[in-house]
């Protein structure tokens, strides 16, 4: 039986109980450059400090890192044990805003319903509410996601062939060439264009 394809207007039964079932077995919650700097100023650290202390490399999807998963279960780290609720929640991840929905298609907001949380069987929400909620996360990093995700696409398949000094050059510009204090976006779109050069440079 095929999954139902859900968009933003779609109703599903879907409520949280805040049990942290979604935070657990969770060391691949990737984050995108506008989810190093949202939380890190959240946080109140800069940026090098929050990746060195709360980011490690995807498994055999560089350059793309994720937020460390800690313990026998792999819990998020951001997990608060004494209540169960997300100590980064206004700022969490793309991954974890559309939890338990998984993305097919971000462009055309499609997604399919994993059916991973517990829920109460009689409260239905639509798509649209339980991803945007009050904070509009999605919406708001929407395009910018989009643009990384097309960049990945271009990376990725080229990553084994750059030199040691490429890829780490690349990764200063894709997650820790920039400012808390500036625009956000404009220097993510700024510092996608400097690494889209490097790619095609041959002088590494």
């Amino acid at each position: 039986m095929s999954e139902e394809i859900l968009n933003l207007k779609s109703k599903v039964n879907l409520n949280c109980s805040i049990c942290d079932k979604c935070c657990e077995y969770r060391g691949d919650i990737k984050i995108t450059p506008i989810n190093v700097l949202e939380i890190s100023k959240f946080l109140k650290m800069d940026v090098e400090e929050f990746l060195e202390k709360y980011t490690i490399e995807a498994e055999n999807e560089p350059p793309e890192i994720v937020i460390k998963g800690i313990g026998e279960k792999r819990n998020c780290i951001f997990n608060d044990k004494e209540n169960y609720k997300c100590k980064i929640n206004k700022v969490k991840p793309l991954q974890c805003i559309v939890f338990p929905l998984v993305p097919i298609d971000i462009n055309r907001d499609l997604f399919i319903n994993s059916k991973a949380c517990k829920v109460d069987t009689k409260k239905f929400v639509t798509v649209n509410k339980w991803i945007n909620g009050n904070n509009k996360n999605y919406n708001r990093n929407k395009s910018i996601y989009l643009k990384w995700i097309e960049l990945m696409e271009e990376i990725q398949p080229k990553w084994e062939r750059f030199s040691k000094e490429k890829q780490k050059v690349i990764k200063e510009f894709l997650y820790k060439e920039y400012d808390l204090k500036g625009n956000f976006e404009k220097q993510i779109i700024e510092n996608i264009r400097k690494v889209r050069e490097i790619i095609y440079t041959k002088s590494f």
